[in-house]
């Protein structure tokens, strides 16, 4: 029998209302002020804020980083280390979808491993030593699951390529997982992240790296989606 091994964030929190767990895992960790990471239509059209608001609520520091786009960039990456740099933040909340997620892990890798600065070279599984900025991640998309993963993507535009980067360092510390940050979706957004969380799945339950706690999670998660992901669309 061969060797599992299944990595998940040491804390994560479920359900409507769980945002509002956010200040006080701040104050507990002591922390001074958050570099906020969130994608510019999520912060123009008030998602972003939901978070935001309860930090002004709970006189918690923050500064928003927003130039993120799609199929995030080395470029997003380096600026997105020198804004965290100049910030003075001393952790991290991205809030988005996959974007959002994967410039936020580049970005707190970076931070805490200057030597992966070039971005290319964390290319694959590069042995990183030190864990990303300590990271609060929302997600406001259900099918990435970037939150709770030890992948992100990034796209090389001088070579016109994408890259995976896979590090058990940068998996957010806590995923904050809050329906009501999903509830703006339009229901085109709703049904296409939803069958890519049905995708995703089903790929984990099929592949040949499957095994008894990955199958219980994968078979409940496409049960959930063929109950409720019709309904959404009604």
């Amino acid at each position: 029998m061969g060797v599992n091994r299944f990595v998940l964030n040491g804390i994560s929190y479920h359900g409507h209302g769980a945002i509002n767990e956010i200040p006080g895992i701040i104050k507990a960790k002591g922390f001074k002020k958050a570099f906020v990471a969130s994608d510019p239509d999520l912060v123009k059209f008030g998602v972003t804020a939901k978070v935001t608001d309860l930090l002004d609520q709970n006189g918690i520091a923050y500064e928003v980083y927003s130039d993120i786009k799609p199929n995030p960039t080395i470029e997003n990456v380096k600026s997105g280390v020198e804004a965290y740099k100049a910030s003075g933040a001393d952790f991290m909340i991205t809030i988005g979808g996959g974007s959002s997620m994967d410039t936020g892990k580049g970005i707190g890798i970076i931070v805490n491993n200057p030597e992966y600065a070039d971005v290319r070279s964390l290319e694959g599984v590069a042995p990183t030593k030190n864990r990303t900025v300590f990271t609060i991640a929302v997600p406001t998309t259900g099918g990435t699951g970037a939150e709770s993963t030890i992948n992100y993507v990034i796209t090389d535009v001088e070579k016109k390529r994408k890259f995976v980067c896979v590090d058990p360092n940068d998996i957010p510390d806590i995923a904050v997982v809050d329906p009501d940050m999903m509830a703006s979706m339009p229901k085109g957004l709703t049904a296409s992240t939803g069958m890519d969380a049905l995708t995703h799945a089903i790929e984990g339950y099929t592949t040949a790296a499957a095994w008894e706690l990955s199958d219980c999670l994968n078979l409940e998660a496409i049960k959930l989606i063929a109950k409720n992901l019709r309904k959404k669309m009604l």
